[in-house]
């Protein structure tokens, strides 16, 4: 039985109420994947696609054990409820092929996949994915007061964002426990990444010692006690009475927006993996930092965040005959 970071509201979606074989099948998925990922979000997001779809079946006389045919067709209509983006039709159908999967290989149903005959849309996948301009990340990062307890640990923050290059449920997630110090390095055990791999990364001098010092300040300002469960990142607001609590990934997007102009904290990711490419990494190593499954995904990925340089316009113009022309005087 999953017993990862569940609280009563996740035991609660996991339990359910168990009257009906498709109920038992419902909590047995749902048991399995909490298992698998560990991730409170990740099951709230499956339990509450699940429970749409069958509600809405319910209203056109259906159930998850109507005939495979009939529910290819209900499914691929409630995927497209709403017009969402290609990407969150898409994972609809992924979450309910996952359900239609796991109860047909433990014999909780007996049919075929329903969503096997849905055809998937189109997504570009990194369509969206641009890396913050260099010369003025290095200007923000450095206008961050850091004699603040604030600025100590928005800067300790965004630092390691940009040398790890983790996910902002990673990064909001991270614990004093999962600091190991050796001398005057610390190392971060990432416990459970996307798909539910653990990795670890090594941070160099120059964010170990910021580290360090927001840790320090820290624990200075905020009444304890510490204990390996302690956030690294902690809310610093005494008036909503959250002062030491852990931050939320609302909270980190918010701190990005303002330190440096995007709330959307993924684009530090993306930063981190066209600066690995500029110094001369290897596809493969980026590969393993970002924790990749495949280096033709990576591949992909670079391809898009460098997708608006093109190395040879300049030497096309001149082939063409395009000279710049000097301004008058």
């Amino acid at each position: 039985m999953w017993d990862g970071d569940q609280d009563e509201g996740d035991a609660t979606i996991v339990q359910g109420s168990i009257g009906t074989a498709l109920d038992l099948a419902v909590a047995a998925w749902l048991d399995a994947k909490g298992g698998r990922s560990g991730s409170a979000k990740t099951l709230r997001a499956y339990h509450d696609t699940l429970q749409r779809f069958r509600q809405w079946l319910h209203t056109h006389h259906a159930d998850l054990d109507s005939p495979p045919q009939a529910l290819g067709l209900l499914a691929q209509r409630w995927a497209g409820l709403d017009q969402p983006a290609p990407a969150t039709y898409n994972q609809r159908l992924a979450i309910l092929s996952s359900f239609y999967r796991y109860a047909i290989r433990h014999g909780l149903l007996t049919t075929t996949n329903p969503i096997d005959q849905v055809e998937r849309r189109t997504v570009d996948s990194y369509g969206g994915a641009v890396p913050l301009d260099r010369d003025r990340l290095r200007v923000l990062l450095q206008a961050i007061d850091r004699t603040t307890l604030a600025g100590q640990r928005d800067y300790a923050l965004l630092v390691v964002a940009l040398q790890t290059g983790r996910r902002l449920g990673e990064l909001a997630g991270m614990r004093l426990g999962d600091l190991q110090v050796r001398g005057s390095t610390i190392t971060v055990t990432w416990q459970r990444t996307k798909g539910g791999k653990t990795m670890r990364d090594r941070l160099v001098s120059t964010t170990t010692t910021a580290v360090t010092a927001w840790l320090q300040a820290m624990q200075a300002a905020v009444p304890g006690p510490f204990s390996g469960r302690s956030p690294v990142w902690c809310s610093l607001a005494i008036n909503n009475r959250t002062l030491g609590h852990p931050l939320t990934t609302r909270a980190i997007s918010d701190i990005c927006r303002l330190r440096l102009g995007t709330g959307k904290v993924h684009t530090l990711r993306h930063t981190f993996a066209r600066a690995m490419e500029e110094t001369g990494a290897k596809v493969s190593e980026i590969q393993a930092r970002l924790g990749h499954t495949s280096l033709a995904v990576t591949g992909r990925y670079l391809q898009a965040l460098r997708g608006d340089d093109n190395q040879h316009a300049a030497a096309v113009l001149r082939l063409l005959g395009v000279e710049e022309v000097a301004g008058e005087e």
